[in-house]
């Protein structure tokens, strides 16, 4: 079975999921996952190569490249949630809490590895870094699809202009 056809035979069923029954749907196509480095796309007006392989009303599935030396934006998923899978290389998922002013401060990081899974609750926000020379490719899904992404800058890349 091609992997575009597991997945919308998978997630077709899926309408208002939880984190935990959006990592169950993507173990439930890992024997397809393989195929998921043929649905990259080379990065244009992001760092990375985003591709939505499979949307509904209710979730969308995307394959994510990036590549050696790069990084998503610091960002949310608003009020969306996620899992994903990475399918090869290794990423840092940077996890980031707001200060008093609103700017994003690094509270932790966690390195992921071919294979693992990781999810995205409600309002998390993170950064996905690829510091590694192999390029990161990995499947994610969002339930619902992304609509309210906020992306964030550090204070250290704001500039404050005082008249």
């Amino acid at each position: 079975m091609s992997l575009i056809r597991a997945i919308e035979q998978t997630f077709c069923k899926l309408q208002s999921p939880t984190t935990q029954q959006l990592v169950e749907a993507l173990q439930s196509i890992e024997r397809n996952l393989t195929y998921v480095p043929d649905l990259k796309t080379e990065p244009s007006q992001h760092a990375y190569g985003r591709n939505v392989v499979y949307s509904t009303p209710h979730l969308e599935v995307i394959i994510i490249h990036i590549p050696p030396s790069r990084s998503t934006a610091i960002h949310n998923h608003g009020s969306s949630i996620g899992a994903a899978c990475l399918v090869t290389g290794t990423l840092v998922n940077s996890i980031y809490t707001l200060d008093e002013t609103g700017y994003p401060v690094a509270s932790r990081d966690h390195f992921i590895q071919a294979c693992d899974y990781f999810i995205a609750p409600k309002e998390q926000i993170h950064q996905l870094s690829n510091p590694f020379h192999e390029p990161a490719i990995s499947i994610h899904v969002y339930s619902p699809p992304l609509r309210e992404v906020k992306r964030y800058l550090p204070y250290s890349e704001v500039l404050d202009y005082v008249i």
